[in-house]
């Protein structure tokens, strides 16, 4: 078997020879473990995930610059709600069959 040389900095050089170390690797298999494996995904890439868009919000409908108000001008939220509200008939006084002379 034939080997080549690599010329690397000093500074590589020395974090190679460093994790090697630290993981029992020969330089020259690990190296050459690198060049392979990058070669390999040349020509298989990893497929890209596909990026999922989230559907568009439904845009929010604007208010009337105006407030909302009833005939008598007393804006809507202010008002009592519809079972609050006197009937017709409370409102009148029941006549009293009382005998005026």
């Amino acid at each position: 078997m034939s080997t080549k040389v690599i010329h690397l900095n000093d500074v590589a050089h020395a974090r190679a020879k460093e994790y090697c170390k630290a993981n029992g690797l020969r330089m020259s298999e690990w190296v050459a473990g690198l060049i392979h494996q990058a070669m390999d995904n040349l020509d298989n890439p990893e497929p890209q995930p596909e990026v999922q868009t989230a559907p568009k919000k439904k845009p929010l409908v604007k208010l009337e610059e105006n407030s909302q108000t009833d005939d008598s001008g007393v804006p809507v939220y202010s008002m009592p709600p519809f079972w609050a509200e006197p009937t017709p008939s409370a409102e009148a006084e029941p006549e009293s069959d009382s005998e005026e002379s």
